[in-house]
């Protein structure tokens, strides 16, 4: 088992070359936590500490049971911050923490440089800490009830936090339904709406990574393979590395790999115009700019890609033309897949939001709940969605008690 010492040995090693390889990553923090820790981190969201919430331990479980029956294993985990932190698996070899290191420095890099992260808070950990302060300050004065209900209700909204990159103030923007609502609900608490910020300031910390999935771990994955290219390794670190690293890069369908597309990506991106353009695609493209800029018909093919029908027990890929399959994925990335929402009108009894339909319709199986909570504990006035099913226009209606759906 590896302890600091010996990974502090293996940074030493890999820094240099991916300083001349043109990575500026920084100051990283690297620290060997244990394979529990790093679920733990992981289902916070990647945050050493924040509020509780009964969400992030299911997440814990699930992470926990995919470890334990072997079907998944987190190695690292960075966190983007000035310095950034990086936590390691202590049960990997030394070979494999030697291109874990490489694919940790360069997720420090694009956080440095894409544009999406340029505007975050840099001490987003000491701010989580101070939210996770005020948190149980108020579950004390008012109860773990009110607060984890709160919490409840702003969990629905906190991917409609608007776009990060508009650096608008909390609620000034009609897409930033968590903001619009935390400053304008009509009937909350002083310390509700504290609560809705901090929910609403740490959806916009996370917001960026939702978007930068594929760009983000291809970035990384191509870097931490050219790095290994450029270093002296033994027999052993050769067999080891190339053997972690075909496992990251396999294809398992019908999930999409975004490890291998980015991957994949990226290395078009320098045939086509070596490490400048590489940069390039780093500073400003999200997963969906990234797959517009560089998915070849030919690429299409060669990761691997195809298309399955939803709710098959054992789907089977379906052949389609190249554009139809890009286009496909880029409504998939589009918003990390989210449905995009706005503020159509409020007033002192009840909120209409619209959903801007592109083609697919909302979980009408979750939708009443959702907008209940928002109606019944935020709002505490009628939340009415404006969307489409089935290529027909509806109007959905919680009120708190009750639950309508009308043709209009």
């Amino acid at each position: 088992m590896l302890n600091e010492q010996d990974l502090q040995r293996l940074v030493e090693r890999v820094l240099p070359v991916a300083e001349s390889l043109g990575l500026e990553p920084g100051h990283v923090h690297f620290e060997m936590v244990s394979p529990s820790a790093i679920q733990l981190l992981a289902s916070h969201g990647g945050l050493p500490v924040r509020y509780g919430h009964w969400s992030f331990g299911k997440s814990h479980e699930r992470l926990k049971t995919a470890f334990d029956y072997r079907l998944t294993q987190i190695y690292e985990l960075v966190i983007n911050s000035v310095p950034a932190y990086a936590f390691v698996d202590e049960t990997v070899s030394a070979p494999q923490a030697l291109m874990i290191v490489a694919h940790v420095l360069a997720h420090a890099d694009f956080f440095r440089h894409h544009r999406a992260f340029e505007e975050l808070p840099r001490d987003m950990v000491a701010r989580a800490a101070l939210h996770r302060r005020h948190m149980a300050r108020y579950r004390e004065k008012y109860g773990d009830a009110a607060v984890e209900s709160l919490l409840d209700a702003a969990h629905v909204l906190a991917d409609f936090s608007g776009e990060s990159l508009t650096r608008a103030p909390i609620g000034e923007r009609t897409d930033d339904v968590l903001g619009y609502i935390a400053r304008k609900a009509p009937r909350i608490l002083p310390w509700e709406r504290d609560v809705l910020a901090m929910v609403w300031e740490e959806a916009r910390y996370f917001w960026p990574q939702q978007v930068t999935k594929i760009a983000n771990e291809g970035f990384a994955t191509f870097f931490h393979t050219d790095i290994l290219r450029h270093m002296d390794l033994s027999a052993e670190e050769s067999w080891e590395t190339a053997r972690l690293n075909a496992q990251i890069v396999q294809v398992n369908p019908p999930q999409l790999n975004p490890y291998r597309l980015g991957y994949l990506l990226f290395r078009d991106a320098f045939a086509e115009g070596g490490y400048d353009a590489v940069f390039s695609a780093r500073n400003l493209y999200d997963d969906v700019g990234l797959v517009r800029a560089y998915l070849s018909d030919e690429l299409i093919a060669r990761a691997g890609l195809a298309l399955y029908r939803e709710r098959e027990a054992e789907p089977e890929p379906r052949q389609a033309a190249p554009a139809e399959m890009r286009q496909r994925l880029v409504n998939d990335l589009d918003r990390a897949g989210l449905p995009r929402l706005t503020v159509e009108h409020s007033d002192a009894l009840s909120l209409t939001l619209r959903h801007l339909h592109d083609g697919r319709d909302l979980d009408v199986a979750q939708l009443p709940f959702a907008l209940k909570q928002v109606a019944e504990r935020i709002w505490q006035g009628p939340v009415t969605i404006l969307t489409m099913r089935q290529r027909v226009p509806h109007r959905m209606t919680h009120d708190g008690q009750e639950w309508t759906d009308q043709v209009v």
